[in-house]
């Protein structure tokens, strides 16, 4: 989740907390003041009825109020009480009934006990209390929709120094040897963010380069003697003189120097690929590309005698640099071949945007976690050096192909697909 959001989220949720409290505090309130003036009301009215009380006769005392809220009636003897409480009544404006507060007191004047009811109508408050309601509702809607909007605005303003640096970083491509420089933003905190990557952007370039440099110049160091090593091994192999013990000796260290080349080319393409030194891609569809690298293998699966079953007629297109692609199929045929037994079978089939490779050999499942690790060896085949698997998984990862492995009817299964996930394994 973005920054942004969780901030908006953070504000949603405290703002709408506040709201809520300051809404039922401020409904608390207003029921508290509506309260108070009804019973001023109903006081007031109390004041008057005992004043009427006193200055009216007993013979033309009048019992009920014309609008019919005031009652009154004699009684006995008492003691002092004023009682209030709430009622419906019936109201012929409204023609229904209606809440009302109720007050009920006794009185004394001219000698004689009275009890006194006053009915003071609560429907006008309650609308005056709907209405109020409802406007300070509309209110806190409309200050939190403003203050979102705000926020949200503040918020993009001051993050977007950080975007504009994120995005710079997003296109930055470590082999293209030029220094980088971020705008000044004026933000203390964004500047020194800026200058400090500024600096291991820098550093980066400089140890990619200087590794780039070691590692090419130590396989240019290495690779030359070893093909003087192989050149004189090879001379000494075609004397005629050298027979017997010495020749196999020979032949052994002849094969020993073969594949320390081999090794030291495979580790340089592994480090290229590492450093995204193949940085051109072309549309190439692998599928061509495997049904073309199957002709030039015939022979060799013929000497083996291995069944080849293609059924490669789906495109598979992907966007790669051709050497890469070149090696990725030439090193998943190689597997499937040297990793096979004398009699065995290959399948090769695409369709729905993959490509897979099935081979017979050693009647177990792979460990999917090694597999693809450098110097890890599926079988002791003299023909491989642990790192035929790694430098197609690294390709795929550098290219965003991805790389499955399975166990399926006694064969192992390599699958090409496309996805944005670098490597899997089943």
């Amino acid at each position: 989740m973005k920054l942004q959001n969780k901030i908006n989220i953070s504000f949603f949720l405290v703002t709408l907390v506040v709201f809520a409290v300051a809404g039922v505090l401020f409904y608390l309130a207003l029921g508290h003041v509506v309260d108070y003036n009804i019973r001023e009301m109903l006081d007031s009215r109390k004041a008057s009825v005992l004043l009427y009380l006193q200055n009216s006769e007993k013979d033309k005392l009048a019992t009920v109020s014309q609008d019919r809220t005031i009652f009154i009636r004699k009684i006995s003897k008492t003691t002092d009480y004023t009682l209030i409480s709430d009622t419906l009544a019936f109201d012929p404006d409204e023609k229904g009934m209606i809440p009302y507060r109720k007050m009920v007191f006794s009185a004394v004047a001219g000698g004689e006990s009275y009890e006194v009811i006053i009915l003071q109508s609560l429907l006008e408050s309650e609308d005056l209390q709907a209405v109020i309601i409802s406007f300070m509702t509309l209110l806190f809607l409309m200050i939190f929709v403003a203050l979102f909007f705000l926020n949200n605005w503040l918020s993009n303003k001051a993050w977007k120094p950080f975007i504009q640096s994120s995005s710079k970083l997003k296109s930055w491509k470590l082999s293209e040897l030029h220094l980088v420089r971020f705008e000044k933003t004026g933000v203390t905190e964004f500047d020194q963010l800026n200058r400090m990557l500024e600096e291991m952007m820098a550093k980066m370039q400089a140890d990619w380069v200087n590794l780039r440099e070691f590692t090419e110049n130590a396989s240019h160091e290495l690779q030359t003697p070893l093909a003087i090593m192989k050149s004189k091994l090879e001379l000494l192999l075609n004397e005629d003189s050298i027979t017997g013990m010495p020749h196999n000796q020979l032949y052994e260290l002849f094969q020993t120097v073969d594949r320390l080349s081999k090794l030291n080319e495979a580790l340089l393409l592994l480090s290229k690929i590492e450093n995204r030194q193949f940085v051109e891609r072309f549309e190439i569809d692998l599928s061509s590309l495997t049904q073309t690298r199957l002709s030039y293998l015939g022979e060799l699966f013929a000497m083996k005698e291995i069944e080849v079953t293609s059924a490669l007629e789906a495109p598979f297109i992907v966007q790669i640099h051709p050497m890469l692609a070149d090696i990725l199929v030439n090193n998943l045929l190689s597997n499937a071949m040297n990793h096979n037994f004398v009699g065995g079978s290959i399948e090769l089939k695409s369709g729905n945007q993959e490509i897979v490779i099935s081979n017979s050999g050693i009647r177990q499942p792979l460990d999917p976690q090694k597999i693809f690790r450098r110097f890890v060896k599926g079988s002791n085949s003299m023909n491989s050096n642990g790192l035929g698997l790694a430098i197609v998984a690294e390709i795929c990862q550098a290219n965003h192909i991805g790389l499955i492995y399975n166990y399926l009817n006694d064969c192992h299964c390599f699958t090409l697909r496309k996805t944005s996930d670098s490597l899997e394994a089943i």
